[in-house]
């Protein structure tokens, strides 16, 4: 048998892909008929983690193979009719009705739900797919915001994933950041300090009240590029992340590194866009261990040289 600490890490991968299936198939056609791809893909993860958990040989099997073999599975039946829905889409091109997929995400919770207590002794429901995020300081700070959420704490729920999400983007971009301070995320100069009541420009006149206009909408504008921009090259959807930040306070770091939340207009804070943030938050951790890299491999990053001075390669 594997260990258990194995067979939890490999059940967030399935927990994860039966996810995206969910996720899919809420949507409008024809992206919900892909859910139907993630679902049979995420049960076919899970069948072979089983196998190797009983130490099933189960090399050249085809998909209902499993089940003559472990003879304690259920519905059988039921991931039939999933199976022809894959191969008709897969490989006919015949895309599945409403239905299809509403019995698909249906048939395929159940599965879990029947088969994970007996099969690993484990609840389905259970597997916290936290454990797949490698950043420790993102993961505990989500493991407190489900937390919250649980206990209907919603403010304090709302929060902390907040807090989570600046902590993830923060510490990812100054982990690429070279001994200078210099981000490859960077994008300009913060321009906080650059409006007109900073400048200093005077709008009780014409002139002044022109150029303060001026200055503070291309400031704006500059500023709300630079945002988007970096929230794009780190690789998250800007649709959800735009979801996202309207139902969270704006979080800003003191000097200390102490986070300090402000809540600008009236938000709807149900548990049903809490569990939204917390779910982004955690694709959006996933996203950036997708393609990740060590600056110190690429570059000197421990010996400054003079700035400004260059070196012939050899």
């Amino acid at each position: 048998m594997l260990n258990k600490d194995i067979i939890i890490k490999r059940l967030a991968l399935v927990k994860y892909l039966y996810k995206i299936g969910i996720e899919q198939s809420m949507q409008s056609e024809p992206i919900s008929s892909f859910s139907i791809l993630s679902l049979h893909d995420s049960i076919e993860m899970y069948l072979k983690l089983l196998t190797e958990h009983l130490n099933i040989k189960s090399e050249g099997f085809r998909f209902l193979d499993y089940w003559p073999s472990i003879p304690s599975l259920t519905l059988k039946e039921s991931m039939r009719n999933l199976n022809a829905r894959r191969v008709n889409i897969k490989h006919k091109g015949l895309l599945p009705s409403k239905a299809d997929i509403e019995i698909s995400r249906v048939n395929t919770t159940d599965f879990y739900d029947q088969n994970t207590i007996t099969q690993f002794g484990i609840n389905f429901n259970e597997i916290s797919l936290f454990s797949l995020i490698q950043h420790d300081n993102v993961r505990q700070h989500l493991e407190e915001a489900q937390k919250a959420l649980d206990e209907n704490r919603i403010e304090n729920c709302i929060e902390i994933v907040a807090i989570a999400f600046d902590e993830l983007t923060y510490s990812y971009e100054n982990s690429k950041s070279s001994y200078y301070g210099h981000s490859p995320f960077y994008f300009g100069k913060d321009l906080t300090f650059l409006s007109s009541f900073f400048i200093g420009i005077d709008r009780n006149d014409k002139a002044g009240r022109g150029l303060g206009e001026f200055i503070d909408k291309v400031k704006d504008s500059l500023d709300g590029i630079q945002k988007a921009v970096k929230i794009m090259s780190f690789g998250i959807d800007y649709k959800k992340f735009v979801k996202f930040k309207l139902l969270t306070p704006i979080i800003t770091r003191t000097k200390g590194g102490t986070h300090v939340a402000k809540v600008f207009g009236t938000k709807k804070w149900t548990k049903e866009n809490c569990q939204y943030c917390i779910d982004f938050v955690l694709e959006s951790s996933l996203k950036f261990q997708e393609f990740d890299f060590d600056i110190n491999e690429l570059i000197d990053n421990e010996i400054p040289t003079i700035p400004g001075q260059s070196r012939s390669l050899p």
